[in-house]
């Protein structure tokens, strides 16, 4: 049995045993990157391929600083669409993934430089996972300092291209012409005509004032009048007026290029703009072939000659081909105008050609056919036809323009291989030369060459997968056939190593073994894609040279492409699977169990932000860790407390630079709300040393400071009999120390053992030496220790647990399987989460805290009518789903085939089980926007993706506009919408248009009614007589935090029981009937016959109501409805639905509106850290935002504010503060409830809301209700 086998067998089998079992979390944390060097390329979906520096320093202003530093600076792109190529290695595809994070950090090791036998290289930190292939045709992940050579990673041939469409590539044209402010051109006469006109129109000076050129104002008038632009000019004009780029630019008759003095300046030659595109790229290509830096093309051959005069004759220019006898022949055409063209689009050198050539960022974004044209120019006129190589290959002086040249063949999916000796690339291999038919040749001699060898091409080096012909022969044997059935016997030329199989020969092989496929086979098939190549490290160095890397976030796939090489992101969760030797073999050397799923990746999806679990020995016991990671932005916290329900402790995480952050109590009171442990990892440690220079005294000050904050929230937060347990403590190991990046970790018990100081500690940081820290103090043995000691498991925790989390009969026969975990019991399972996956269909994650489930069962879901049946079960092995039979309680699991489930449902196998409570999620939806589809024909896939939204994330809201047809979208914040309107775009590609974000109000009121009011039913035959009154903010809380059940008819001992301890009368405590989140109805009557018969109907009617208010139609917050009489039909006919809901409804309206209604806001709590001198203009954009300041507290030169702003001001805060302060406040908000609308702005807000709902523009007075 393999190495694999063994730890899926462990996990297996301690899933039996939850006393080994420990259900974990991972809170308020950001994720980290391992980085890559300035210059190393990115490979951007359009088509570019800038260098880490330029990708960075074009788009950070474009999002929101959420971290700067002397030792890095991390901008999130919220709302910035920026895609990049990126490595899906299950299905061995490149496909697109956004960048969501820009990270620039300052290097503390040297760089090392990884070439590989294609030519390419890359520099990266040393801790950089690559992608690598071993022996055993597994991808496995390896470190950059761990490699050796001959080691083969796994790198792309191909790169999706979605560059400059076709109807935009004039504007394109025009605008980056137009930067060069010495383009000149004259348009015809139908848009000198209309051009003129508009310019009247708008006023001669005011159109000139906007321009911000240096030609004078009659200059320009004259212009004008003739026609005659500056190309700069024009654009800004055409903008301006209206005119599409496209008009205008086949409108120009002609361009050159002459200086921006008035004197002394000539024009250089007229020429038209081109129209053919495909043959200006091809003579493009042609210049960078064989162009000089004075605008010439020097080649001999007959066909160049005419195609170029052909050209110029299109171009509306001459070209003189002037033959000598010593040296060849010189073809001038275009003269300085073209030239500069070239220079402006395709960044044609200047100077010394030969050695600065290279591909401009135009080039690259180009549509692919005219990418083609202008490579097929080149290769024209520099290109070859090697026989002898069986390649095509092409020479520059230029190193930097062949590797460049190599990543623009990956658009066509075109291997080559770069031979820096000879400065020549080389295109081999069946599969690159039949994708080089795409661009091919127009010389008829090359071409016919090509064809010859094509017809003889075989395998080139970069086409092979070079995996042990032993694996081949273990797959085939298992399947019973022989040898000589398969590839006419030649196979068998692979099994004994003495060929190695390429990617053709292995396909057919697992096509052969189709009937009989296995697993390994499987697995195999991801090899064979031909987005891939397998290349052998040829050298390894270290590189100093650099002072800063990069690193991009990219969600999903959590890599992107550089160099052409895949590139990682990595989370404080995957240093703790690899440690834990689930995932990587790099810190053990081993084969591991990710791979498994690798290899039979049929069986199961990828499931993001759900579960891993990971296997890790403590003493002489090996435990199952459940790993939960969780969001830290507060715009997702509603996934965080959902994740809380499935596990029994927390690790908390808090930046030693920051300290405990808003977030941070939010996450505690979250957990400790669902009675789950926190212990606490203090990160980044390594920046008190080198970033704030602190002392080893002065840093173990700041940790005492960050333990103290986190008790003083667990002392608030947590019951009175878990306080002291619950503690985080130094003494104890409950508290360890570390940096997730550098992937080390201390605390008290492993410093005893391993004699580590903290002087240590500020020795290996100061000397840039955490590497040999992280092999003496591995972060996943310190963190993975700590939870095992210090967090309960199943077995412990759900005896305290079950009775806050489940209100059923705790001494029923399913309330004491649950408290005991008993696997023998009824099943009784909680939804936490769930994923659309377009395959699998709806997966759903939760804990089961009873009973076992399997395959095939069938089951109850709380509120269906009727059971579903379990298609698969199974256990999260690293980030990856494998099916197994069944699991029992104590442990999470992924179900597919229960459809009807959402996010909170209740899974079980009696009817008759009572269902969870409900999960608090401690912010409403305080944001709204609406959306539609662009098109009507996908009105049906976007209500099937909103209710899928809806299924999986319940603090989303989502309703009808009944007016307007439009959905209304609801979600905790700005952030919160923008990712799912994101998902909704471009994942699910459903073209939506989205509203401007509406803010969320409440309703509800200041004073008592001063009278019953009296609501008729339509046909006056009833009469309900109600009051209401504001509730006390003590039950508002408890009501908003589920202290109070929401069914008070079921739970109403407990609902009476808290109601009394908040200061509730005991008589009117038991006369409440219903509740609707924060309002009460209470039943004031006395002897009112038939009332009982109608009770449903009220309680119905009262929660419709609560839904929406009087005044806005906004839902109501912290009522009190009393119903004090009524006058009842006899005939039960007379008073169903149709007659008592309106009559309640109205009633309740009524004595709203006598009470003094009004609205509340909803309010963010902001903290703000930045340097004392930015303070000023911090304070200002919050308090002109109606903000409060609530303190301030200095430390160093850095401040920090707490303040509270209303949420309706806070729009836009993001990019306001970001340019007050030149982007150098680290900031974060936290809804914080509702409070009321100032006086002032009641009446307008009032306004505002009605109009845009499509009510009249005042409420109705109460008289409008009693009719």
């Amino acid at each position: 049995m393999g190495r694999k086998e063994e730890n899926i067998k462990k996990a297996f089998n301690i899933m039996n045993e939850p006393k080994k079992i420990r259900n974990i979390g991972i809170v308020a944390h950001i994720d980290h990157g391992k980085c890559v060097s300035p210059e190393a390329r990115i490979s951007l979906i359009n088509g570019e391929n800038p260098t880490a520096r330029e990708l960075f320093e074009r788009y950070q202003q474009s999002g929101e600083i959420i971290n700067e530093s002397e030792q890095e600076r991390v901008i999130k792109l919220d709302k910035l669409n920026l895609f990049v190529n990126s490595f899906d290695k299950r299905k061995g595809r490149i496909q697109r993934g956004r960048i969501s994070c820009l990270w620039k950090l300052k290097k503390t090791d040297s760089l090392m430089e990884i070439e590989v036998d294609n030519g390419r290289s890359i520099r990266t930190t040393p801790e950089h996972k690559f992608l690598t292939l071993n022996r055993e045709g597994r991808i496995v992940e390896k470190r950059a300092d761990k490699l050796q050579k001959e080691d083969v990673i796994v790198a792309t041939r191909k790169l999706l291209h979605s560059g400059i469409k076709d109807g935009s590539l004039r504007e394109v044209i025009l605008k980056k012409l137009g930067k060069d402010q010495c383009f000149y051109v004259r348009v015809n006469k139908e848009l000198k005509q209309k051009l003129h006109e508009k310019i009247l129109q708008i006023g001669t000076k005011k159109v000139y004032s906007k321009l911000d050129t240096k030609i004078k104002g009659k200059s320009f008038y004259h212009g004008v009048w003739r026609g005659q632009y500056r190309l700069n000019n024009l654009v800004k004009i055409c903008d301006l007026v209206g005119i599409k780029s496209n008009e205008a630019y086949d409108s120009i008759e002609w361009i050159n290029h002459r200086g921006t003095s008035p004197r002394g300046i000539h024009s250089s030659i007229e020429i038209r703009l081109p129209k053919n595109f495909e043959e200006f790229y091809y003579l493009a290509g042609l210049f960078f072939g064989d162009g000089d830096s004075w605008g010439n093309i020097t080649n001999n051959h007959p066909y160049i000659q005419s195609e170029v005069k052909e050209i110029a004759e299109h171009l509306g220019t001459s070209c003189i081909v002037r033959r000598f006898r010593q040296r060849a022949t010189r073809i001038e055409v275009g003269g300085i105008t073209l030239k500069k063209m070239l220079e402006v689009l395709f960044e044609y050198p200047t100077k010394r050609k030969s050695n600065n050539l290279k591909i401009s960022p135009f080039l690259e974004r180009s549509p692919k056919p005219l990418i083609a044209s202008f490579v097929r120019g080149y290769m024209d006129a520099d290109g070859w036809v090697e026989g002898g190589r069986s390649a095509v290959s092409v020479s520059s002086a230029s190193r930097k323009f062949l590797a460049h040249l190599q990543l623009l063949l990956y658009k066509f999916d075109i291997g080559s291989i770069l031979n820096h000796k000879k400065n020549t690339l080389y295109i081999s291999g069946r599969k690159s030369l039949e994708n080089f038919k795409e661009i091919g040749f127009n010389l008829r001699e090359k071409e016919e060459k090509f064809k010859v060898l094509l017809e003889k091409s075989s395998v080139s080096k970069i086409d092979r997968v070079p995996i042990s012909g032993h694996v081949l022969e273990k797959i085939r044997k298992r399947a019973g056939i022989p040898p000589s059935v398969m590839l006419n016997g030649h196979c068998s030329e692979y099994e004994k190593n003495r060929e190695g199989v390429s990617k053709n020969s292995l396909q057919k092989i697992l096509r052969d073994l189709a009937p009989e496929m296995d697993p390994e086979a499987e697995g195999l098939g991801v090899l064979t894609s031909w987005d891939t190549s397998f290349l052998k490290v040829t050298s390894i160095r270290e590189s100093d040279s650099e002072e800063f890397v990069y690193d991009f976030t990219v969600e999903k796939l959590h890599n992107f492409i550089a160099e052409g090489m895949v590139v990682h992101n990595t989370t404080l969760s995957d240093n703790l699977i690899a440690g834990a030797g689930m995932m990587s073999e790099e810190l053990a050397g081993k084969q591991l169990i990710l791979d498994y799923d690798e290899q039979e990746r049929a069986r199961g999806i990828t499931i993001q932000s759900a579960a891993a679990s990971m296997v890790h020995k403590f003493g002489e016991e090996e435990y199952l860790i459940n790993l939960i990671d969780t969001p830290g932005h507060v715009d997702f916290s509603g996934d965080v407390t959902r994740a809380m329900r499935a596990v029994d402790g927390a690790l908390v995480v808090v930046c030693a630079v920051e300290g405990v952050m808003p977030q941070t109590e939010t996450v505690l009171r979250q957990a400790i709300k669902e009675r789950v442990k926190p212990i606490l990892f203090i990160n980044k440690v390594d920046r008190l040393i080198n970033e704030l220079k602190l002392t080893s005294e002065e840093m173990q000050q700041r940790f005492v400071k960050i333990i103290a904050e986190v008790n003083k929230h667990i002392k608030k937060l947590a019951p009175k009999e878990f306080v002291k347990e619950w503690y985080v403590r130094v003494d104890d190991g409950s508290v360890a120390f570390g940096s997730a990046y550098y992937n080390w970790a201390i605390s008290t018990p492993w410093m005893k053992k391993s004699k580590i100081t903290f002087k240590d500690i500020y020795d290996y940081c100061s000397k840039k030496d955490q590497k040999t820290l992280a092999k003496r103090s591995p972060i996943h043995r310190i963190l993975l220790d700590m939870v095992i000691e210090h967090l309960p498991g199943p077995l412990v925790a759900q005896k305290y647990r079950i009775p806050i989390i489940w209100r059923g009969d705790l001494d029923s026969k399913e309330g004491k399987a649950m408290r005991e975990c008993d696997p023998s019991g009824e099943l009784a399972l909680m939804v936490t989460k769930i994923l659309i996956d377009p395959h699998a269909g709806d997966v759903v994650f939760g804990r089961v805290y009873a009973g076992s489930v399997s395959a095939g069962d069938e089951l109850w879901i709380s509120g269906a009518p009727y059971k579903s049946r379990v298609q698969q079960v199974s256990l999260m092995v690293g980030p990856d789903r494998i099916n197994i039979d069944g699991v029992k309680a104590g442990n999470v699991v992924a179900l597919t085939g229960l459809s009807g489930a959402i996010a909170g449902s209740t899974v079980a196998s009696s009817k008759t089980t009572e269902p969870f409570e409900k999960i608090v999620h401690y912010s409403d939806p305080v944001v709204t926007v609406a959306i539609e589809p662009k098109h009507a024909t996908d009105l049906p896939k976007l209500i099937n993706m909103l209710r899928s939204t809806g299924k999986a994330d319940p603090s989303i809201e989502v309703t009808i506009n009944q007016e307007t047809g439009e959905y209304l979208v609801s979600g905790m914040g700005e952030l919160h919408l923008e990712i799912t309107t994101y998902r909704i775009r471009e994942e699910h590609k459903i073209p939506i248009s989205i509203s401007s974000p509406i803010v969320v109000y409440r309703e509800t009121v200041l004073g008592k009614s001063p009278h019953p009011f009296e609501g008729k039913s339509p046909n006056r035959h009833n009469s309900f007589y109600l009051e209401v009154e504001p509730l006390p903010k003590g039950v508002v809380k408890a009501l908003r935090e589920d202290e109070i059940p929401s069914n008070v008819k079921k739970y109403k001992k407990e609902a009476i029981k808290k109601l009394i301890e908040l200061g509730m009368e005991r008589d009117e405590a038991k006369k409440v009937f219903a509740c609707q989140k924060t309002n009460l109805f209470v039943d004031a009557t006395k002897g009112i016959q038939r009332l009982f018969e109608t009770k449903e109907l009220l309680r119905d009617a009262f929660g419709e109501t609560m839904k929406k208010g009087p005044r806005t139609q906004e839902p109501l917050q912290g009522v009190k409805v009393r119903l004090v009489d009524a006058k009842l039909h006899e005939d039960a006919i007379h008073r169903g639905p149709a007659q008592v809901i309106p009559a309640v409804k109205y009633g309740i309206y009524g004595a709203i509106t006598t009470a003094k209604s009004v609205l509340l806001e909803p309010i963010q709590k902001v903290n703000a850290s930045a340097p004392q001198e930015v303070m000023g203009q911090i304070t200002k954009e919050i308090l002109q935002r109606r903000g409060t300041i609530i303190g301030m507290e200095q430390e160093g030169d850095q401040t920090t504010i707490d303040a509270k702003a209303p949420v309706a001001e806070m729009l836009g805060f993001s990019s306001a503060i970001r340019s007050a302060t030149s982007g150098r406040v680290l900031w974060s908000t936290e809804n914080v409830g509702f409070e009321l609308l100032p006086s002032e702005l009641q009446d307008k807000i009032t306004r505002e809301i009605r109009k845009r709902k499509g009510l009249r523009p005042e409420p109705y007075p109460a008289e409008y209700y009693a009719k």
